[in-house]
C-alpha cells in the first residue's frame, strides 16, 4: 500500500470573496521559511529534515462547492463531515448546506475589523484574516502544524477508529501522549515508515493533526504556526473577543477564529508564543513517537 503522499487543503475559487481569502491566506503562509509557490496558484510545504519525508502539506485552490481536504495516493479514506468532503474522488455523493449565521456584525477596535457573529442563541467571533496577516507580517517563523477537527456529531465512534486505521496503514501516525482523541501524521521518509521513526531533527514537519471533537458544532481546518512575538505581545495584538486561549494550552499559543465565506466550517489560526527551545521534544516530535506511540 503506498504512503499518503500529499494532504491538500483545496479551497474554492468560485466567487471574488474566495480568491480574497485565499490571497490573503498565501500571503500568511508564504512566510514560512519552507513554504514555496506552485504553478498553479498553489502552496506547497515541506518537511525540512528529514530530506523526502512524506506527506507534504498543499494549499491550493480549484473549481470545487466547498473547502475539500484530500489525501493523496491514499486509499479507503473517503469521509463526509458536514460540507467537507475527504478524498470527494472516492465518494462524490454529498450535498452542501448553505444555511449560515442568522447575523453578522461588523465591529472595529483599536486593531481593526472583526466580526460578531449569531446563530440561535450562540455569539461567536471572528477576525478578518486579512487583519491576521497585516499583525503578523515579519513575525512568522515557522509552522508546527496543520489539522482537521470532525465534530463526533458527524460520525460515530466506530467510523472514527476505522478512518485513523486506514490512515495508519499509509503514515506514520501517533497517539496524542496523554489521552485525548488527538492523533498526529509525522513526515516521515519511507525507510522509516516501515521501520519507525528513531531520529527527532528539527525540522519535521508540518505535522498534520486530526481531532475527534466533542466541543465544537462545526468542522473546523486549523493551522498552527510559531512567531517571534512574545505571549503578551500577541494577547495584545489579538485581544478578546476574538482572540481566545484554551485553558490547558494558554502558555503556548492564541487562538483567532478569522472570517470566510464557507457555512457551516470554522477555520483557526493558533498563533504561537516566541519559541527558545526549537530541539525541544514536542517541536522534533519525539514526544509523539516516545511517549504517544505508533497507531498500527
Amino acid at each position: 500500500m503506498k504512503v499518503i503522499q500529499n494532504i491538500i487543503y483545496k479551497f474554492p475559487n468560485n466567487t471574488t470573496d474566495d480568491n480574497e481569502f485565499f490571497k490573503q491566506l498565501s500571503t500568511i503562509l508564504l512566510e514560512l521559511p519552507n513554504a514555496q509557490p506552485q504553478k498553479d496558484n498553489g502552496i506547497e510545504i515541506i518537511a525540512i529534515e528529514p530530506a523526502n519525508a512524506l506527506p507534504k502539506t498543499i494549499f491550493t485552490q480549484s473549481d470545487v462547492p466547498f473547502l475539500q481536504l484530500c489525501f493523496e495516493d491514499a486509499t479507503e479514506l473517503s469521509l463526509s463531515v458536514g460540507n467537507v468532503c475527504v478524498n470527494p474522488e472516492q465518494n462524490s455523493d454529498y450535498e452542501i448546506d448553505s444555511r449560515g449565521f442568522t447575523q453578522i456584525i461588523t465591529k472595529q477596535d483599536v486593531h481593526g475589523t472583526y466580526y460578531e457573529l449569531h446563530a440561535g442563541t450562540d455569539t461567536i467571533y471572528r477576525l478578518d484574516i486579512k487583519e491576521v496577516a497585516a499583525r503578523l507580517k515579519s513575525h512568522i517563523v515557522r509552522i508546527d502544524h496543520t489539522g482537521f477537527n470532525i465534530p463526533s456529531a458527524f460520525i460515530s465512534r466506530k467510523t472514527w477508529e476505522q478512518f485513523l486505521g486506514n490512515i495508519a496503514k499509509q503514515s506514520n501516525l501517533y497517539k496524542y501522549p496523554t489521552g485525548e482523541d488527538w492523533p498526529f501524521i509525522l513526515p516521515a521518509t519511507s525507510a522509516e515508515h516501515n521501520a519507525g521513526i528513531t531520529e527527532f531533527p528539527i525540522g519535521r514537519e508540518p505535522k498534520f493533526e486530526l481531532v475527534y471533537d466533542t466541543y465544537s458544532p462545526a468542522p473546523t481546518i486549523q493551522i498552527d504556526i510559531e512567531t517571534d512575538l512574545t505571549r503578551a505581545q500577541v494577547e495584545q495584538l489579538f485581544p478578546e473577543p476574538y482572540g481566545i486561549s484554551f485553558p490547558e494550552l494558554a502558555d503556548y499559543f492564541r487562538t483567532v477564529y478569522v472570517q470566510h465565506p464557507w457555512p457551516g466550517l470554522a477555520i483557526r489560526f493558533d498563533i504561537r508564543f516566541k519559541n527558545d527551545e526549537p530541539d525541544s521534544d514536542w517541536e522534533t516530535g519525539k514526544w509523539l513517537v516516545t511517549e504517544g506511540r505508533r497507531i498500527r
